[in-house]
């Protein structure tokens, strides 16, 4: 339906693909936020940031997890980390929103 192409709040693109992450900031709500948690090394990646992006206050975010800010170091071990993330999977069952699985040739 309409509703499920955006425009959303918050957009997050894991995908590694630079196609994926023009989606997510074309998908998203003016004001809102792309989080951006795919490594495109040192790839050059080529997206359309003109007047419509600039006009329309979206932030992109990268997001690095295998490290967290010192001040949080203490708190939350890697093993705490992971033990939180599992926990979270379990209790969100993502596989339950899954309507559509591809091989990785054909998502391309």
């Amino acid at each position: 339906s309409a509703s499920d192409s955006g425009p959303f709040d918050v957009s997050i693109e894991v995908s590694g693909n630079p196609r994926a992450l023009q989606s997510a900031i074309d998908h998203t709500a003016n004001n809102g936020r792309i989080i951006v948690g795919s490594w495109y090394g040192n790839s050059d990646v080529s997206l359309k940031l003109g007047i419509d992006f600039h006009r329309s206050h979206k932030t992109i975010q990268t997001s690095q997890v295998s490290t967290i800010p010192s001040s949080l170091a203490g708190l939350w071990s890697k093993e705490r980390r992971f033990a939180m993330t599992w926990a979270l999977v379990k209790a969100i069952r993502p596989s339950r929103l899954i309507s559509k699985s591809l091989t990785l040739d054909d998502a391309q």
